[in-house]
Order: structure tokens, then sequence, then C-alpha cells
């Protein structure tokens, strides 16, 4: 860490009372925050301290006394295709009271339905009898609504000026059209920003070490010194300029592919036996069975020479993912006789449900994600009947393959139909309204299938951490 970076931390430690930019890492090193009010500037498909962030602001409220609140909303009536009606008293909606709008709009469309839509300059103007209170928006959340750009702009610019009755966290992706805006500009002055850095050759040591208490793979503090590691890392970024995110990436595949029990492994194995390279399917099994680190670094590091030694493209190594887990479910190999275990399900569900990030992303990221998310998930009692679990097998009630179905169509067949008749046969009641699913489609009752086309829909299972 050189000189001039050690004295802006050191500076960074004493307790914060005028606005300065600053990068998460930062951030996150103050022991005190007495400002409330926050800017986060995120990199996207990044953010990977994104959580830190935001749990670090939250401690400071609770501190304080000031309770979460949810973004306040205001009613509009909605008419013909969506398309929101608004009278001359709604085009200054966002400065009026909720009830005002309700009752200019039943004025006009009394039978129009009502939309609720939110506000953040409502929710910030807005003085409670219960205190100051803090909110929390992510505008790179995109499974919610977020108000207008200008209504945003309009919150900002109280804050700007200190005339909030509230307090913010507000986390922008870098890429959102606010940034470019004035009142952005405006409030960035009167408050500072929090700012995710690219990585460089420069930071890369910074970085590295605020990820690694918090990896994905548990504690990585013990690489902070390894200098072979962080070598590498060093070349990794010397290229070009990486996100936080990447750079996590990378150090994942440094430890599931090249490391074991912390130390690399020797690279020098032409003599090895068949036992020392295992193929996929008992790889496979041994990481199914037995869920521990061992056989996680055995399966990454098999995939890892898929992906570099025989330089298999992400289709072909989903395709024999998907051969060897379906041999799995069928028991075709005589040496294991587990077929009732349920996690075998779960995990060829997961398999399939994430289909799409290992074609169009990094396989090897990709079955990390699955990895992790098989294991949390395998000591789950009832994991088919919780939201997670039926969103992802549901899909498997109507399955039809393709008028011309490619290698991998013709395995993934293989592997929906294994493992429909794996549930189909399970002795659990977790599966009961799967089992009667099957039976009401078989008899073509109305609301059987779930979308009307017939064929597996692909369902995210989880999201990454990150992005």
């Amino acid at each position: 860490m050189g000189s001039s970076e050690s004295a802006k931390l050191a500076n960074l430690e004493r307790v914060v009372s005028r606005p300065v930019p600053m990068t998460d890492i930062e951030f996150l090193s103050l022991p005190e925050l007495t400002q409330q009010s926050h800017l986060y500037l995120y990199r996207v498909n990044s953010g990977l301290l994104r959580q830190a962030v935001r749990a670090k602001v939250v401690k400071q409220a609770e501190i304080d006394g000031r309770d979460l609140k949810d973004i306040a909303t205001y009613s509009r009536r909605a008419v013909r295709s969506g398309s929101l009606l608004a009278s001359s008293e709604e085009k200054e909606s966002i400065q009026v009271h909720r009830d005002e709008s309700i009752r200019a709009n039943q004025g006009s469309q009394s039978d129009a339905p009502l939309k609720e839509l939110p506000s953040l300059y409502m929710t910030v103007a807005e003085p409670s009898l219960f205190g100051t209170s803090l909110i929390i928006r992510d505008l790179g959340d995109k499974t919610r609504e977020h108000p207008p750009v200008e209504d945003i702009g309009e919150a900002l610019d109280l804050i700007a000026h200190d005339a909030a009755q509230q307090t913010i966290c507000l986390l922008v992706p870098d890429t959102h059209e606010l940034v470019k805006s004035d009142a952005w500009n405006a409030a960035v002055g009167a408050i500072g920003v929090i700012e995710e850095p690219m990585v460089t050759p420069e930071n890369y040591l910074l970085a590295a070490r605020s990820y690694f208490p918090q990896s994905r793979l548990g504690d990585l503090g013990y690489l902070s010194g390894n200098r072979r590691f962080l070598s590498g890392l060093k070349k990794f970024v010397e290229d070009e300029p990486c996100t936080p995110f990447a750079l996590s990436m990378q150090i994942d595949t440094i430890v599931l592919g090249e490391m074991e029990n912390g130390q690399f492994c020797e690279t020098v194995k032409t003599a090895t036996t068949r036992a020392e390279r295992l193929v996929l399917p008992e790889t496979l099994r041994r990481f199914l069975d037995s869920r521990d680190s061992r056989s996680l670094s055995e399966l990454m590091r098999l995939v890892d020479r898929l992906r570099h030694d025989r330089v298999l493209e992400s289709q072909e190594i989903l395709t024999r993912l998907y051969g060897a887990t379906a041999r799995t479910l069928e028991g075709s190999d005589r040496r294991y006789r587990r077929l009732e275990d349920p996690c075998h399900c779960v995990w060829a569900a997961l398999v399939l449900a994430n289909e799409k990030s290992f074609l169009e992303g990094n396989a090897f990221v990709s079955l990390d994600h699955v990895c992790q998310h098989y294991a949390r998930a395998a000591g789950v009692p009832g994991w088919f009947n919780s939201s997670d679990g039926w969103q992802v097998i549901a899909p498997l009630l109507d399955i039809i393959a393709p008028d011309k179905p490619s290698r991998l169509d013709k395995v993934r067949l293989e592997l929906q139909r294994a493992l429909r008749g794996r549930l189909e046969a399970l002795n659990t009641s977790d599966v009961e309204w799967f089992r009667s699913l099957i039976r009401d489609n078989e008899r073509g009752e109305p609301g059987a299938m779930l979308d009307g086309r017939g064929s597996m829909a692909i369902v995210e299972a989880d999201r990454w951490n990150g992005p």
C-alpha cells in the first residue's frame, strides 16, 4: 500500500463531519458515521460490497434511533392500455399528498382502477410524528418499481439544500441516467458520494483483502500474505482494469481450480492414476453425497481442466454435466444405490434452472454458484415445499422434445424425464403437490399447464451477491 493511500485511510479513521468522496472500502473502514444520508455509486454487474455498505448504514441508523421506512406511494387512476390518467393537478402530483391525488382522480374517472406509484420526493419531504427515519433504495434492483428520475431528482434537491425531513441511502448503478443530472451533482456536492472503484494494479491488494473475509468460499484471509497468489491477481488486472466483482470471481477460480487446503497444487501429474483424475460422473457423485470443501474442490478442478486442457465450450460442459446428473438419478452405476435420496433431485433441478447462466456466462462461475446453492438447499428440510423449490421443479409438469433437437436438447430431455420420474417415486409428502399437478395435467384439467405452451421454462433459482 502506498504512503499516500495510507495517509488517506488514516484521515478517514476520524469521524466524518463533512462530505468527502470516498471508495466503499474506505467507507467501511470508518469507525462511526455522523452523516445520515448517503449516496452509493456502484459498477454495473458488480456492487461487491453493496450489502456491506448497506448494513453499515442500517447499523448506524439503529444506533441513532432511526427506523427503517419503506418508500411512500401515491395513487393515480389507470386508463386504457395501462396509461395513467393525468389531470392538471396530477402534473404536480409528486408535490401533492396522496389523498389529494386520489380525490382528484375520483372526480374524473371514478370507475378506473387505482395504481400505486412510488415517490422518493414525497417520502423525504413528509415529516413524521415518530422522528426521522431511514429510507434505503437500490435503483439497480429490477424486481421493484422505482420512482421516475424527475421525482428522485426533486428528492435529491431537498437533500442538497438540507430541507429533507427524512434520511436516505440511495444505491445507484453507474450507468443510471440519474448520475448525469444536475440534481445528482448538487447532492454529491452537498453530502459526498461513496463509490465502488475499478480495480487496477495500484489498488488490487486493497480490493482483494476487503473481499477475503466475506468470500463466498469462507474466510480467505490466509491468502493475504501468499505472494504467489497475489502475484497471479496482479497479472490479472495488469491487462486492463476490472470490477471488484470480476476480481472476486478470479479469486474464487484460483482457489477452486488451482489450490487445495490453502496450497497450490503441483501441475506436473503426467503419470497420475485414474483414481487421481476422476471422471465427471464419479467426481460429481462424490460432491453430491459429501458436500464438503474437498469434494467441491475436486469437482471445480475437473471442470476447470475441461475448460482449459480440453478447451471445451460451456455448452459441451453443460451437456456432460446433464448426462452425469441423469445417470446419477437413474442409478445406472451399480456402485451407488441411494435412489431415495432427495438431495440428488435438488441438484438436478438447480442445474436445469441455471442453464441460461451456464450458456451465456462463465461455466466455471455458474457451476460454483449452483454448488453453493445446492450445499445450502440440501440441508433445508422441506426444500421442495419452499417457494424456491416449487419455482424450480414446477416447469417439469410439461416436457416436450424440440422438432430438431441438438445434443444438448437430447441430454436435457433425458435429465428432465429422469428428474420427473424420481420426484414421482419419492416417498415424501414434500412433493405431493407436484404429483397432484401431474395427475391433473395428464387428465387434461384446466389450469394444469403452467403457461399454456407446454415447454419447459428455465427459471433462475438464485442470484449472485455481486451483480
